[in-house]
């Protein structure tokens, strides 16, 4: 009786660790490809940024914010040829200026991009054609935050569906909290989506596609990646080899997450924030499903990329000795 009995805590216990359709345990993630070496540097020394920017892509462009800029603090670029083609947007508290610059979201289909703005809490549009071809156009105010929960980050898809990252202020401030839902910007209506249970430290940064139907989000303070679907429900939660409940100092995901085509990159870092080794050289691959393909090794220390689709490339922002390269993805994904 006892080793039938052992033999059901066994099994009991293998299974709590099992593979399910949403829950995704990794035991290892060793397919590691060296990229160093193909990582082509942009040089940017006519236009010099602070080592505070983040990237993003739409259209023919590359959009960089600059938060310490003392010129505009949005820079557009051809994407193609990395020439500056207008910077814009001073910081400050006045009609045409941003007072504390948040997130960017892309509007492909309808050539705009919007912009957080923390300080005033707005969410301002810009058009595209306009910002490239006319020197003195001025963003307009789409939205504004109320309350206590309010979008840190954007993913646009329409005006009655973006996917959100939130900050949920408790008290004065005294506790402070992430968490992702759905915004409809035209009536301000927020939906919380899947929250795991287990997490109580919540801190992530997060991608979404329309196409592929998910947003993903990476932890901080956990080695966890959760992928949802659109309507905020669960899809996976992935695991990694370091997963624990507890809340850790160590960054296992961090910096930055993207969709790109019909993948998952997702920096990982797995070091002290205090240390040197916060900033991840390690990129890591999964399909939309929760499946661990590879991890790409930079050689950089990173702190942001984007996805180049129409050159099927991903384009970086590190804090090391070059500051923006790229990395074509033929023949590597």
């Amino acid at each position: 009786m006892s080793k039938l009995l052992y033999l059901f805590l066994l099994l009991s216990l293998f299974s709590c660790k099992s593979n399910s359709p949403t829950e995704i345990y990794l035991e290892k993630r060793d397919n590691i490809v060296n990229v160093h070496h193909k990582i082509m540097e942009i040089p940017m020394e006519e236009t010099p940024m602070s080592g505070f920017v983040n990237i993003y892509t739409i259209d023919k462009y590359l959009i960089v914010i600059d938060y310490k800029s003392d010129d505009g603090l949005i820079y557009i670029f051809d994407k193609n040829t990395f020439q500056l083609v207008r910077n814009i947007t001073s910081k400050g508290q006045g009609p045409t200026e941003i007072a504390n610059i948040g997130d960017i979201c892309p509007d492909e289909k309808n050539r705009k991009f919007y912009a957080i703005d923390h300080g005033k809490l707005q969410f301002v549009s810009y058009d595209l054609d306009s910002v490239v071809n006319n020197p003195s156009y001025v963003f307009q105010t789409k939205a504004n935050f109320n309350g206590k929960l309010y979008p840190e980050q954007c993913c646009y898809i329409n005006d009655s569906l973006s996917i959100v990252g939130l900050l949920e202020v408790k008290g004065n401030w005294d506790e402070v909290n992430q968490l992702a839902g759905l915004w409809n910007i035209t009536t301000g209506e927020i939906k919380i989506g899947y929250e795991h249970p287990n997490i109580k430290r919540k801190r992530f940064r997060f991608a979404a596609s329309e196409e592929q139907g998910i947003y993903v989000k990476c932890y901080s303070h956990h080695d966890l990646i959760t992928i949802c679907n659109l309507d905020g429900s669960l899809k996976c939660n992935i695991y990694g080899p370091n997963w624990d409940e507890d809340i850790t100092e160590t960054c296992h995901y961090n910096m930055d997450v993207r969709t790109c085509g019909d993948k998952i990159f997702a920096l990982y870092s797995g070091a002290d924030y205090r240390s040197r080794e916060y900033y991840p050289s390690q990129i890591m691959i999964f399909d939309t499903d929760g499946k661990y393909i590879k991890t790409l090794e930079t050689g950089y220390h990173l702190q942001h990329f984007c996805y180049d689709k129409d050159n099927n490339r991903i384009i970086l922002y590190t804090d090391d000795e070059i500051q923006f390269g790229y990395l074509d993805l033929k023949g590597i994904i």
